[in-house]
């Protein structure tokens, strides 16, 4: 069976995927020193891909995790969360996290899948009505490689490096013809006193129903859209720090000033991948630090 990070509801398609991220981490054995630079503690980046949501959970020991892939290349090139992973060191992944089947979210899996080693592709049980044929694809390149895959829902809790993941959303699959975003997967990602809340494209309609104490970061849902319910959630979460990950001149006007008024008003300080690039927040001696690239 499963091993004890990995706990019920989840459904395997692979026996080998308990054994695939056993983590420290899916390469425990022999696995290479951390790529230089790489953080000195748990650390969480959004990273600069454009219009869309890629987020990377590392740790000291050279784990890293990715929850979504942001958008696919265009004219020919590979999706641009290639480079940012290449940029940030990451060669393999343990596990490669689809929150929905929104293209801005799982546009570049495929990329990544064929650029390097991943552990693991994990995502919530299949909608009702299936999945969007890029997401398909995706899952269909994994299983083609041998990539084990995991199907993840309320409950749902797995480890890698420093990290331990809590699922908190979808409870089950998402029905025909539904709004995608209520059903993306949110999880509560902790690495010891950090807590950061990754909510996907999920607003506070489907945040409210949840049970979620104070947490230190928040990854602002879908892009910093305009949210009526935000203000009652950053009152119930505490967050010290937002992570925005919205596309330089995008046509929506993400993060929205609605939003960025909210995150002001309750006192959280803003960063977003549009104007500071690839963000990270590390955990370094008790202190969390966040910074962007430009």
């Amino acid at each position: 069976g499963p091993p004890a990070w990995l706990r019920s509801p989840v459904t395997w398609r692979a026996a080998a995927a308990a054994a695939a991220i056993a983590v420290a981490g899916g390469w425990a054995l022999g696995r290479p020193p951390a790529p230089a630079p790489w953080p000195e503690g748990p650390a969480v980046t959004a990273l600069d891909i454009g219009q869309g949501d890629a987020i990377l959970l590392r740790g000291p020991d050279g784990s890293a995790t990715l929850f979504d892939t942001g958008p696919p290349g265009a004219g020919g090139r590979a999706a641009p969360v290639v480079a940012a992973l290449r940029r940030l060191g990451v060669r393999r992944l343990d596990a490669l996290v689809l929150t929905h089947d929104s293209l801005d979210h799982v546009g570049g899996a495929r990329d990544v899948l064929a650029r390097m080693p991943v552990g693991a592709v994990l995502s919530p049980v299949p909608p009702r009505d299936g999945w969007l044929p890029w997401a398909q694809a995706a899952l269909d390149d994994a299983g083609r490689r041998g990539v084990p895959g995991g199907e993840l829902r309320a409950g749902s809790a797995f480890r890698v490096g420093p990290w331990g993941v809590r699922v908190l959303n979808p409870r089950g699959p998402q029905p025909p013809g539904a709004d995608p975003n209520p059903w993306s997967l949110v999880a509560l990602a902790s690495a010891g006193p950090l807590d950061v809340l990754l909510t996907a494209d999920a607003e506070s309609d489907a945040l409210r129903r949840l049970t979620i104490g104070p947490v230190d970061l928040l990854k602002v849902s879908h892009h910093g859209s305009e949210d009526p319910g935000l203000a009652r959630e950053l009152a119930r979460l505490r967050p010290r720090a937002a992570l925005i990950s919205a596309g330089e001149g995008n046509p929506f006007r993400h993060p929205r000033p609605e939003t960025l008024a909210a995150l002001a008003a309750a006192g959280v300080a803003a960063w977003r991948t549009d104007r500071s690039g690839d963000v990270t927040a590390v955990l370094a001696g008790g202190t969390l630090r966040v910074s962007g690239t430009r």
